[in-house]
């Protein structure tokens, strides 16, 4: 019983191991990009694949960080972005930019107001399913389809569109190694777990009740 409960313990660490380098590796995310649009446009279309995740990047108009520079705006200031699905449903949001005043110690020349916040007014879930915690316009599509993404110039500071707009494509690589990797360690480790406390502690107690006896 005692090599069984080292046989249970081994087995144990190893999918344990397994699952934490697992879990890493699916981590180890690379973003692709996917589609970019040409310089200075309202919106910009794509066809995206159906069970992939994206993230929308809007490069903001060289306009845009002026009232910052000058410290007119201290918060981040909202723009309204629409996600037009295949079946013409639209996703609405706001994503929230922010740029450093000149006067700032961290202030870099050259680098543009970015999303610190979005936030979801209405969602197509039939086709998109977004995520609410990222500071970044980050979804994953349910249909296959051509997808397109509009900032309106209601509500926004500036007369100048965005720059360019990106789809990138996140992507890990051996994504299907990883994921049996960690699948294959839990189970080993539930394995390893349930026969360290048999040995361990079944063999005890059958010796309490033989002594009872």
């Amino acid at each position: 019983m005692r090599r069984l409960s080292y046989f249970g313990l081994i087995l144990l660490l190893i999918g344990l191991a397994c699952v934490v380098f697992g879990a890493l590796g699916l981590r180890n995310v690379t973003k692709i990009n996917v589609g970019q649009s040409d310089d200075q446009v309202w919106s910009y279309a794509r066809d995206l694949t159906a069970g992939r995740t994206y993230i929308l990047y809007i490069e903001s108009g060289d306009a845009w960080g002026v009232p910052f520079g000058k410290g007119d705006f201290d918060s981040p200031m909202p723009v309204n972005v629409t996600i037009t699905s295949p079946s013409g449903l639209v996703t609405s949001l706001q994503a929230f930019f922010y740029g450093l005043p000149t006067d700032s110690p961290y202030y870099q020349e050259g680098t543009p107001p970015t999303t610190v916040e979005v936030r979801y007014q209405n969602v197509d879930d039939s086709s998109l399913s977004v995520d609410t915690s990222s500071v970044e316009i980050r979804f994953t599509v349910k249909k296959a389809g051509n997808y397109s993404a509009e900032v309106l110039h209601e509500g926004l500071w500036s007369d100048t569109p965005p720059n360019f707009f990106v789809f990138y494509e996140e992507f890990v690589s051996n994504r299907e190694a990883y994921s049996l990797l960690a699948f294959g360690g839990g189970a080993a480790g539930a394995v390893g777990g349930v026969t360290f406390i048999v040995a361990r502690f079944g063999k005890e107690g059958f010796k309490r009740k033989r002594t009872r006896k």
